[in-house]
Parts: C-alpha cells; structure tokens; sequence
C-alpha cells in the first residue's frame, strides 16, 4: 500500500468533497462509488467489534439506507470515511446494545474489539518466523482499545485527531500508542514492519 501523503490525502478528500456533492444532486452512480469504496472497510471493521456478521452487514445496510433516504438533510463531510465510519459504529453499537438487552446481558462489556495476524511466513526462514511469531502474540496481548487504535491507524488512512474522536481518547494518546507499539514491534523484527499490518485478514473470535 503506498504511503499517503498529506498532498494526496489533501486530494483524496477534495474527490470524496465532489462525489458527495454529485450524490446530494441525485447522482446514483456517485452513491455507488461511495458505497463500493467504503463497504468492504465497514465490514472489516464491524467484524472486528462483532463476530455476528448478520448484524454488522445489517449496521451497513442500515447506514447507507440512511444516507440515501436522507441526502436532502445531511450536512457536507470533510472527510467522508470518518464520517461514514463514524456513523456505522453508532448504528453498530445500538444493534449490540439492543441484543445484549435482548439477551439479558446488559451488565457485560458492549463490546470488545479484536483481531489476529495471519502471515504467511512459508517464504521466511526459521529465525523470520519466530519473530513473526513474537509479533503475532504481541498482538493479542494488546487490549481491546489498543487493537481498534492500531487497525484504524494502519487501514483506515484517518488522522490521528479523527481516530482519537471515533475510540474516545486523546489525539496525543493515539500518538504515543502507536508509537509504543510499533517500537516493540521493531525491536523484535529489527526491520520496517509496517508493511506487515496490511496483511492481516484472520479474524478472531469476539465478545458480542
């Protein structure tokens, strides 16, 4: 994945800025795009707070119904993944809310956000894969705000102030945690590392 600079991120936002417009205008295909583009980021997210796939496919499906019934009312968005996102997770954790009501489990945390690393490591030799492997259990060591933090920093090209906003904590706290974590990260891999958090696709088990 290349790097986005704050030029490109600059005219990524500007694009997304006209496709909105184009949408409010009734432009079917603009929505379209939106929903292309974004769809596939919501579910990795949502099945990350969620192992009930049903009811984050229906979050979505009840986000963009939403945007489509009320374009005439709705505001024009800086930064149209945040916004998107932003609204899912609040569609999302009222879907949770309402089935753990449902389900008499009130009491219990709304959710816990989480994944694991898949890599393939057949192409790294033995030393490559224990360290791959001190990776992996690093990450499941992290708590559920530290996983959300790390994914949304690594797959959802937000500002650091934007994720702080959607998990509920300080821009500088999101700074320092990312920091901490890829620091121990490296030092156990003694190379750039980055790259390897575009390669998680393994979803682990989750509380709903």
């Amino acid at each position: 994945m290349p790097v986005v600079t704050r030029l490109n991120k600059n005219k990524l936002d500007s694009y997304w800025k006209d496709v909105w417009m184009k949408f409010k205008n009734g432009d079917v295909k603009a929505f379209e795009l939106i929903y292309c583009d974004h769809v596939d980021f919501l579910y990795s997210y949502g099945t990350k707070i969620t192992a009930d796939t049903e009811l984050v496919e229906d979050a979505i499906q009840d986000l963009f119904l939403y945007i489509l019934s009320r374009k005439d009312h709705l505001s024009n968005p800086d930064y149209l993944r945040f916004y998107l996102l932003t609204a899912f997770k609040r569609i999302l954790l009222e879907k949770i809310r309402t089935e753990k009501k449902w389900m008499k489990e009130s009491n219990s945390e709304i959710f816990s956000f989480d994944f694991s690393i898949e890599i393939e490591t057949s192409s790294f030799d033995d030393e490559k894969e224990r360290q791959l492997a001190l990776i992996e259990e690093l990450v499941e060591q992290l708590d559920s705000r530290k996983k959300e933090v790390i994914f949304l920093k690594f797959h959802s090209g937000l500002s650091y102030d934007q994720i702080g906003d959607i998990v509920g904590i300080q821009s500088s706290s999101v700074k320092k945690l990312v920091y901490r974590t890829i620091s121990s990260f490296r030092d156990i891999l003694k190379i750039k590392i980055i790259e390897f958090f575009f390669l998680f696709v393994k979803r682990s088990r989750v509380n709903t």
